[in-house]
C-alpha cells in the first residue's frame, strides 16, 4: 500500500532551520506519509540530523548525493517517492499540522490532480508580513480549462491591464501534484543554475497534463523571508539567465499548442524579468558605472527591444508606464533616478 503522500525536503546549509521543518512535518496529522530527506551535500550538521531522524521515524528516507542544486535535489526525491501525491517543502520553511491532510483530503473528495494552498511570509523573528493578503484565485474545483487559464497563465505573466495582485505565484512548495502523472511523463526540473527558476517550467509541464485542480484559499505553509540585501544577493549574469528561463517556456508553450494564449503575457513576463534585473544592478552592483553599462546591455537584448517596440503600454498601471518608456528609449539616468521604485 503506497503512502498517501511523499513529502520532497530539499536540505543545504540550514542546520538552525531542519529540526522545525522536519518536526512539523512528522507530526502531521495526516500519518500515512513518506518523509524523504535529500540532503545535497550540506557542509554543515544535516547529514548527520538527517540519518538521526531516520532512525527515529521509519516513515523518514534519507538520500546523501552530490551538490547540485534545488531543482536537482527534488528530482532525487522524486526518484525514490512512493506516494499517491508529492508535496514539496523547502528545509528552512514549515507547515501547519493539518495541512497535509487538508490538501490530501481536497484531492480525494475532488478527484483532482493539483491541489493548491496558500502561504504566510515570515521574518526570521516569527513575525507574519502577509496577514492581511488575500490571494487572486477564487477557492473550490477547476477543470481543465479553468485550470489552465485561472491558474496557469497567470504564472507566465500578467495581462496588459492587469496589476500584480492578480498574479499567481509559480512556486511548487505550496502544492500538491499527483504523482501518476509525473511518473507518466517523467516529468523533472530542470537546474536553476541553468535556467533560474525551476519551479515555472515544472508547473507548465505538470498542469498542461492535469484534468482536476482545487484551490484552498487558506494560508498553511510558512515561507521564511531570506532577510539578505539586494547587494549580497546580486549576480551579474542574472538577466542572461532570465532570457533562457524566457527561450525554453516560449518553446514549451509552443510544444503544448498554447502558445497564442499567452504570447501577450510572456511578452510582459520578460518585461518584469528585465525591470527587476534592472534594478537589482542598479542597487545590488557597487559600481554605479559598470551598473549603468550592464543595464545599457539589458536593454539592448534582442527579444526586449523586440517586446518594447510593439508593446501597447496604455493599459499597463500607471506606476509602471514610466519604467516603460524609461527602458524603451534606454533612459539609463531615469532608471537610476528611480531604481528603488523599479
Amino acid at each position: 500500500m503506497n503512502p498517501k503522500v511523499s513529502v520532497i525536503i530539499p536540505i543545504y546549509n540550514v542546520e538552525k532551520y531542519l529540526e522545525r521543518s522536519v518536526g512539523a512535518t512528522r507530526n502531521q496529522t495526516l500519518k500515512d506519509i513518506e518523509i524523504i530527506l535529500v540532503d545535497d551535500e550540506s557542509p554543515d550538521n544535516c547529514p548527520q540530523m538527517c540519518d538521526r531522524f531516520k532512525e527515529e521515524d521509519d516513515r523518514i528516507k534519507v538520500v546523501h548525493k552530490k551538490n547540485g542544486g534545488l531543482g536537482l535535489a527534488r528530482n532525487s526525491g522524486l526518484e525514490v517517492a512512493t506516494g499517491d501525491y508529492v508535496f514539496f517543502l523547502d528545509s528552512d520553511d514549515y507547515i501547519d499540522l493539518d495541512t497535509l491532510e487538508c490538501m490530501y483530503n481536497a484531492a480525494v473528495a475532488n478527484d483532482a490532480d493539483f491541489v493548491r494552498v496558500d502561504n504566510y511570509r515570515e521574518n526570521g523573528s516569527g513575525k507574519i508580513l502577509n496577514a492581511d493578503y488575500v490571494p487572486p484565485m477564487r477557492e473550490g474545483f477547476y477543470n481543465k480549462d479553468e485550470l489552465r487559464k485561472e491558474l496557469l497563465y497567470p504564472q507566465l505573466g500578467m495581462g496588459p491591464k492587469e496589476s500584480g495582485d492578480k498574479y499567481v505565484s509559480c512556486s511548487v512548495w505550496r502544492n500538491l501534484y499527483r504523482k501518476q502523472i509525473i511518473d507518466d511523463s517523467n516529468l523533472r526540473f530542470v537546474s536553476e543554475r541553468e535556467m533560474i527558476s525551476e519551479d515555472i517550467p515544472f508547473n507548465l509541464d505538470f498542469m498542461t497534463r492535469a484534468n482536476k485542480a482545487f484551490v484552498i484559499n487558506r494560508k498553511f505553509y510558512h515561507y521564511i523571508v531570506n532577510e539578505n540585501s539586494l547587494t549580497q544577493s546580486y549576480k551579474a549574469d542574472r538577466f542572461d539567465k532570465e532570457l533562457e528561463l524566457y527561450r525554453g517556456l516560449q518553446k514549451k508553450l509552443r510544444e503544448y499548442g498554447i502558445f497564442e494564449p499567452c504570447e501577450i503575457r510572456m511578452q510582459r513576463f520578460l518585461m518584469t524579468r528585465a525591470r527587476k534585473s534592472i534594478r537589482r544592478e542598479l542597487i545590488g552592483n557597487p559600481n554605479k558605472s559598470d551598473a549603468k553599462k550592464n543595464v545599457k546591455k539589458i536593454l539592448g537584448k534582442q527579444e526586449l527591444r523586440e517586446i518594447l517596440s510593439t508593446y501597447d503600454s496604455s493599459g499597463l498601471p500607471k506606476k509602471y508606464q514610466l519604467v516603460f518608456m524609461a527602458m524603451k528609449y534606454k533612459m539609463v539616468n531615469v532608471l537610476w533616478a528611480i531604481r528603488y521604485k523599479l
